[in-house]
């Protein structure tokens, strides 16, 4: 019997619901210019022909009022239309599949042997398509890998210098706000505390993934890291876990600090004057500015007695399907190296200032009070060697840590059950049930 197809549609203003910052900086991008950097080392020009299919994931967490579809479609066939000028018979088409679902539906048609050629979805997708043998490696030239941050680049690399994916753009994690309410964002844990036992009105996530910035914070993340890494839960990192647990337990006694399982409905929250402060992904920054204009803050994240925060950013990724023909190949890669020429990198942050590029050559704008400079604050805080190697192995731990600390903040579950929940959800490849 033939594999039952996963049933899906694309529903109208479907594009809306991106989320992705990340897709409003690829479609927003304004690319003129770029043929003045070389590509590749062959003479591809006009020699370079055929089309490829490009699966991109759309996120339930990251959204982006339907009313700017329009807009996105737009921006990306201005993007695509700099990319055929280098290329006039090469074609790209684009399909948008919820990413939840990607796996499957890419299993499904690469079965078929109408795989996609290219993928451009979260990193824990690209390494779930990696490990179910849907996607392929590539290698990329030695100066465009010499463009990316040293730690970022081996990140993708296998012992054979072979990229398992591409990394397009980075989505930092900071803290929104209100002005309104708030005319700065509480630099400390105990500062935040302290002004919601006053009457801030702050939100949290209830998941282990968007809540990773408190592990720098409470200095706990090297003890999470090790667990993460499959190292056994001895003593110290329990009693590691148990401190965590114990802040949180403290913040949840404050009248004023709200929980929530959905980092989504914390920033529809914050959107509709509900709450005063949270913590938000640089994805988030379109809709709150429609929404709050001037009156949105953003800020790093607060500090604590362990020290400088761990903000988890989050990758797009290309990603290369395995049923291309050779053709398909050559156009899919020259593509993924358009998309990482220094210009490129350069107009993607630009052109929205929701997205941070993945190659630093081309500087960005140093102003101290700009958007781009906090991204860049938040990005180094992650690239000062905390929070890492955290969630690698997908968001499927960060939801599983979740349910572990619901049960936990509602009395199901003492500190010693919640420690052994929280060890098995972080080592658990697939995240604890």
């Amino acid at each position: 019997m033939a594999p039952r197809r996963p049933r899906w549609r694309v529903m109208p203003g479907l594009l809306g619901r991106l989320g992705l910052g990340a897709l409003a900086a690829l479609m927003g991008a304004g690319l003129t210019g770029c043929g003045k950097e070389t590509l590749s080392p062959q003479a591809e020009g006009l020699h370079l022909r055929g089309t490829v299919v490009m699966a991109m994931g759309i996120t339930s967490d990251e959204t982006i009022d339907g009313e700017l579809s329009e807009a996105l479609k737009g921006r990306l066939a201005i993007t695509l239309r700099e990319f055929r000028l280098m290329h006039p018979r090469a074609h790209v088409q684009l399909q948008l599949f919820p990413e939840d679902q990607l796996l499957e539906e890419t299993r499904f048609r690469s079965a078929a042997g109408v795989g996609p050629d290219l993928l451009f979805v979260s990193n824990s997708t690209s390494t779930d398509l990696l490990w179910a043998g849907l996607t392929r490696t590539v290698r990329m030239p030695a100066a465009l890998l010499a463009r990316m941050d040293p730690a970022e680049a081996r990140r993708f690399q296998n012992p054979n210098g072979e990229l398992t994916s591409v990394p397009v753009l980075l989505m930092p994690q900071l803290a929104c706000f209100d002005r309104r309410r708030l005319a700065q964002s509480p630099a400390t844990l105990d500062e935040l505390l302290q002004q919601s036992s006053q009457g801030l009105r702050v939100g949290l996530p209830l998941d282990g993934f968007n809540l990773a910035w408190t592990f720098g914070s409470l200095g706990v993340v090297e003890s999470v890291e090790e667990l993460f890494a499959g190292q056994p839960a001895t003593e110290e990192r329990r009693q590691a876990l148990g401190r965590w647990l114990s802040w949180l337990q403290q913040a949840d006694q404050v009248q004023d600090v709200n929980f929530q399982l959905s980092q989504s409905q914390l920033i529809q929250d914050l959107s509709k004057g509900q709450l005063d402060w949270t913590s938000c992904r640089s994805t988030h920054l379109a809709r709150l500015k429609n929404e709050l204009g001037r009156h949105l803050g953003i800020a790093t994240l607060p500090r604590g007695p362990g020290g400088s925060p761990s903000p988890v950013s989050r990758q797009r990724v290309l990603a290369f399907g395995r049923n291309s023909s050779p053709p398909q190949k050559q156009v899919a890669e020259a593509l993924a190296r358009f998309l990482l020429t220094p210009l490129t990198q350069r107009n993607l942050a630009l052109q929205r200032q929701e997205v941070l590029p993945v190659v630093d050559a081309q500087r960005l704008p140093t102003n101290p009070k700009g958007t781009l400079h906090l991204l860049a604050l938040a990005q180094q805080q992650m690239r000062g060697g905390k929070g890492r190697t955290l969630f690698q192995q997908g968001d499927q731990n960060g939801m599983a840590m979740g349910r572990v600390l619901s049960r936990y903040l509602y009395g199901d579950l003492d500190t010693e059950g919640a420690i052994d929940g929280l060890v098995g959800a972080i080592q658990s490849g697939r995240g604890a049930q």
